[in-house]
């Protein structure tokens, strides 16, 4: 009966998600520029395949051995998004920054376990390290969930002794399962995008499919119950009327106090991953220049080494 009852819930949570993916389509909102390049390539890595797209929309061709490249994951939850719904953000940040993305298309949940999606990714960087890519030509970013997995990226990255990236960039980055911070209660009612009751849903779901072991603050799946020691410099930014602002805030406090060269910005009475929204908000595009800046200065500050 408990198999049954297991596989029944599993089946409705499916219905629900295959729901929300047939919905979640960022490129309504930041569409795909026509001459944005695109192309797939797939990286193996001891066995592992995954999938991934190059994404360019700035001049110059890309020259794998020694031009920056930006490694994005995108956000959804960890159970929606991929290349349709996010390349006309990747192709408009691509052009932002002047650099070359690479977009990773990692396994969702709950078909995978969450940390399927931390093995593709670190399969990934593996690969590129493999091909010659060294880490100081990368950076990784990403929003919401897909924030979230950037930091248990850098974790594993770190925890198998392998180089660093150049620095991470998570925009409302989803950290803590548990939802323990007091913006999910300070923030219910400011927050246009998501609901307390929608997240434990997700992180039920989440938990209950793939990962009955584990707890909600679990480092395996919440980076902000793991270690920071030995990261990159880092850009986390948050608005502040969204229930995971202290998400974003609890990280900024623990990798300062680790030691950590922390850049945090807020967006004040903004929702959550405001940034995306840059072509109807003047305070996203501000603070995508930022970023801008951010990146080259460490750029920079790596070749003056």
């Amino acid at each position: 009966m408990k198999s049954s009852s297991k596989h029944d819930a599993l089946e409705d949570s499916l219905i629900k998600i295959k729901d929300i993916r047939s919905t979640f389509n960022m490129n309504a909102i930041v569409p795909t520029p026509s001459q944005c390049q695109i192309d797939k390539e797939v990286f193996e890595h001891d066995g592992h395949i995954v999938g991934a797209y190059w994404i360019s929309n700035h001049q110059k061709n890309l020259k794998k051995e020694t031009d920056h490249i930006l490694l994005y994951m995108h956000g959804g939850g960890y159970m929606a998004g991929d290349i349709h719904s996010y390349s006309g953000i990747e192709c408009h940040f691509s052009k932002i920054f002047n650099i070359t993305i690479l977009h990773l298309e990692y396994r969702l949940n709950p078909e995978h376990p969450l940390t399927a999606a931390v093995d593709d990714s670190v399969a990934l960087y593996r690969a590129l390290l493999r091909d010659n890519i060294s880490s100081s030509q990368l950076v990784i970013m990403g929003d919401s969930a897909g924030g979230g997995l950037a930091l248990l990226t850098i974790q594993a990255i770190i925890a198998r002794q392998l180089p660093v990236p150049r620095g991470v960039i998570v925009l409302s980055p989803w950290t803590d399962l548990s939802a323990s911070g007091e913006s999910y209660t300070r923030n219910r009612l400011t927050d246009v995008m998501l609901t307390t009751d929608r997240i434990k849903w997700m992180v039920k779901v989440i938990l209950s499919t793939n990962h009955p072991e584990l707890s909600a603050d679990s480092p395996v799946v919440s980076p902000l119950f793991g270690s920071f020691e030995g990261f990159p410099p880092m850009y986390i930014n948050v608005g502040t009327a969204e229930v995971a602002e202290d998400d974003s805030r609890a990280v900024v406090k623990k990798a300062k106090d680790t030691g950590i060269n922390v850049t945090f910005e807020e967006g004040l009475h903004l929702m959550h991953v405001y940034p995306i929204f840059f072509l109807y908000c003047p305070e996203a595009r501000n603070t995508l220049n930022n970023i801008n800046k951010w990146i080259q200065t460490i750029f920079d500050q790596k070749l003056n080494e």
